[in-house]
C-alpha cells in the first residue's frame, strides 16, 4: 500500500508531505484530499515516517466506509448504472446465444422467434416501459448493499439501462442464429465497462494486499499455481472496484474459466493476448480448455479465497464467489489420485513385472496383464478384467481389443463400448502370445479370475489383491488403486493435446453435444496414430 503513497514538497515549506485523493466510494463523506506533513525535512527521515501516516489514511477510509455500511447509499452515479447495465449483457449473454447445431426447421422457428421477441423489446424501450428488466434491477440494487427507491431518478437510468442491455441480447441472438459468430455490440455502451477516474479498491488492489498478506507461508508450486489465477482477475476485471463485483460477475467468471484455453500461457499462439482475447481466439483455433478439475481445484478455489479474504478484512460484506464451482462429470467417488512416474517404476520392476510373464506361472495371467492393460489403455478393471479371447483381433491391419457386452456382462456407460488398438508396449511385452496361448488352449475368457457373477459385473478379485500390493508399498496418495491407471491415463491424454473427440473415444467418455449422435466416431487408424 505504501508505494501508493508519494512524497512531496510544498511550495515554500523545507518538509516532506504526503498528498492523496480519497477513495471514490468515500470521497463525498470525507472531501477534499488527504493531506499530511512528515514534519521532517530530511527525505529518508521522511520515508520513515511513511508507514505511519498511512496506517492514519487507511483509518479514516475505514471509518468513513463502517459510517456508509450502517447507512446505505440512496442514490446510484450514471457510470454505476453503466457498468451494472454491461455486467448484465456479458452474465446474460451465454443463455441468449444458441451454438448447438440445429435441424433446418428448428433453426427458422428460433430465428423467427428471436426476431420478434427483439422487436417487443425494442418496443418496450421506445415506451420507458421496463418490466423485462425490473426484477433483474432490484435484485443488482440490493446485491450492490445500497437503499435506492424506485422513483428515484438514478434507479430509472438504471432501469434504462439494462433495459438497453436486454435489446442487446435479442440482438446477439438474432445475429448469432443468422451465421454471425463474431458479432458485437451494436450499442456502443454494451461493448465495455467505464472506466472510473477514482478506483477505489479495485481488484487489482485486491490481489496486491493479499499476496503481500499470504505469499510468505506458501509454497513455490502454490505461488506457481496462484499465478494464472491473479492475471485471469486482473484482465477480466481492469480497474474494477471490489465492492463492485456481483454475483452475476461469478458466474460470469465461470462461464469464462469453461471456456479458457488448456495451458495458455504456454500456447504461442496465445502470446500477448489478454485472457478475453485468448478465449476469443482459442475457440475459433478449436483448442482444448481447461477441464472442470482444473477450474474448480486450480482457479475458484483460489478465487474464492481471495474474496472470503476481503470479507474478512471488511472490503466487501460478502463474497459473491461463494460456493461456486462447475460440474465435474468424474464422480467424488471416483476421485483418486495418478501414480507418479517414481511410483510406478517402482511398481513394475516388483513381482510378477521383475520377468517376462510365461504359461508355466502359478499365477493367472489377470495378475499380470490387467494392471498394463489400465495403465496403457485406461481401462477399467472390469473392463480389463472381462476381456474375451475373441476380444482380440485385427481390424484395418491393426491388432485391437474390443471392449463390448456379452452375456450377463454389463458395461458402466454406452460410451464404454469401444475398439482400442492394442498398444505397441503391450505388444513388445508378449501380451499377444499370452493371447496366442489362450485362444489354442480354448478358453472362453482371456483371464481365468475375470469370472462374470450373476449381476453381470465382473468379480472384484483382482482389484483387491492389487489396492492390497500397493498398500503394502505404501506409497503417498488419495486412493491407490487399479482406477489410478485411468487417472493417470486421461492426465497423458490432455498432455498429448488431442483434440477432444479422440481423447474421449480413446477414455470411453461421453462427447459434449449433439454430434455424438451421427457417424461412427472416430476411426481405428485414427486412434492407432496417437
Amino acid at each position: 500500500m505504501e508505494e501508493m503513497f508519494k512524497l512531496s514538497r510544498r511550495r515554500g515549506s523545507a518538509k516532506w508531505q504526503v498528498r492523496k485523493r480519497w477513495p471514490s466510494d468515500v470521497a463525498h463523506i470525507l472531501k477534499g484530499e488527504f493531506t499530511a506533513s512528515t514534519g521532517e525535512e530530511d527525505k529518508k527521515r521522511a520515508q520513515e515516517n511513511l508507514a505511519l501516516i498511512v496506517a492514519e489514511y487507511n483509518r479514516r477510509v475505514r471509518e468513513a466506509r463502517d459510517k456508509l455500511a450502517k447507512a446505505p447509499r440512496g442514490e446510484l452515479s450514471n457510470d454505476e448504472c453503466h457498468r451494472m447495465a454491461v455486467q448484465f449483457f456479458e452474465a446474460s449473454l451465454p443463455s441468449f446465444v444458441v451454438r448447438r447445431a440445429l435441424d433446418p426447421a428448428k433453426h427458422s422457428e428460433l430465428l423467427r422467434d428471436a426476431k420478434e421477441r427483439l422487436g417487443a423489446a425494442q418496443a418496450s424501450l421506445g415506451r420507458n416501459s421496463f418490466g423485462a428488466v425490473a426484477g433483474v434491477s432490484r435484485t443488482m440494487v440490493e446485491q450492490a448493499g445500497l437503499d435506492v427507491p424506485d422513483d428515484h431518478p438514478s434507479y430509472e437510468h438504471l432501469q434504462r439501462m439494462l433495459m438497453r442491455a436486454f435489446v442487446e441480447l435479442h440482438r446477439a441472438a438474432v445475429a448469432h442464429l443468422e451465421g454471425a459468430a463474431d458479432y458485437r455490440p451494436e450499442d456502443s455502451a454494451m461493448r465495455e465497462i467505464p472506466a472510473s477516474e477514482e478506483a477505489g479498491r479495485t481488484v487489482a488492489d485486491l490481489i496486491t494486499e493479499y499476496e503481500a498478506e499470504k505469499s510468505p507461508k506458501w509454497s513455490g508450486s502454490t505461488k506457481k499455481g496462484v499465478a494464472p489465477v491473479f492475471r485471469f482477475l486482473r484482465e477480466v476485471f481492469p480497474g474494477r472496484q471490489v465492492a463492485s463485483i456481483t454475483r452475476a460477475d461469478a458466474k460470469m467468471v465461470r462461464s469464462l474459466l469453461e471456456e479458457l484455453p488448456a495451458n495458455m500461457g504456454k500456447r504461442k499462439e496465445l502470446e500477448g493476448l489478454t485472457v478475453p482475447q485468448a478465449i476469443v481466439k482459442g475457440r475459433a483455433l478449436g483448442l482444448p480448455k481447461v477441464q472442470p478439475k482444473t477450474i474448480n481445484d486450480g482457479y475458484l478455489i483460489h478465487i474464492a479465497a481471495v474474496f472470503n479474504w476481503a470479507r474478512r478484512e471488511q472490503w466487501i460484506a460478502a463474497s459473491p464467489f461463494e460456493g461456486l464451482q462447475v460440474h465435474d462429470p468424474v464422480s467424488d467417488l471416483d476421485r483418486r489420485d495418478p501414480f507418479t512416474v517414481d511410483q510406478l517404476n517402482k511398481l513394475f520392476a516388483s513381482a510378477p513385472w521383475d520377468a517376462p510373464w510365461n504359461p508355466e506361472r502359478k499365477q493367472g495371467g489377470g495378475a499380470f496383464w490387467v494392471p498394463l492393460l489400465c495403465l496403457y489403455h485406461g481401462l477399467r478393471n472390469g473392463e480389463a478384467g472381462g476381456l474375451r479371447v475373441e476380444d482380440i483381433d485385427e481390424e484395418d491391419g491393426v491388432t485391437v481389443l474390443h471392449v463390448r457386452e456379452y452375456g450377463q456382462r454389463k458395461l458402466k456407460t454406452r460410451e464404454s463400448r469401444r475398439t482400442l488398438p492394442v498398444h505397441p508396449e503391450l505388444i513388445r511385452l508378449g501380451f499377444l502370445e499370452y493371447v496366442q496361448h489362450r485362444r489354442e488352449a480354448g478358453a472362453f475368457l482371456l483371464f481365468p479370475e475375470g469370472v462374470v457373477n450373476d449381476r453381470g459385473q465382473v468379480a472384484a478379485k483382482l482389484g483387491e489383491r492389487f489396492s492390497a500390493r500397493v498398500k503394502a508399498m505404501d506409497f503417498d496418495g488419495r486412493k491407490l488403486g487399479m482406477h489410478s491407471f485411468r487417472h493417470g491415463f486421461e492426465d497423458r491424454l490432455r498432455a498429448a493435446e488431442l483434440p477432444e473427440r479422440t481423447a474421449l473415444a480413446l477414455a470411453g467418455r461421453s462427447e459434449a453435444g449433439s454430434s455424438r449422435s451421427y457417424g461412427e466416431g472416430v476411426s481405428t487408424k485414427q486412434k492407432a496414430d496417437c
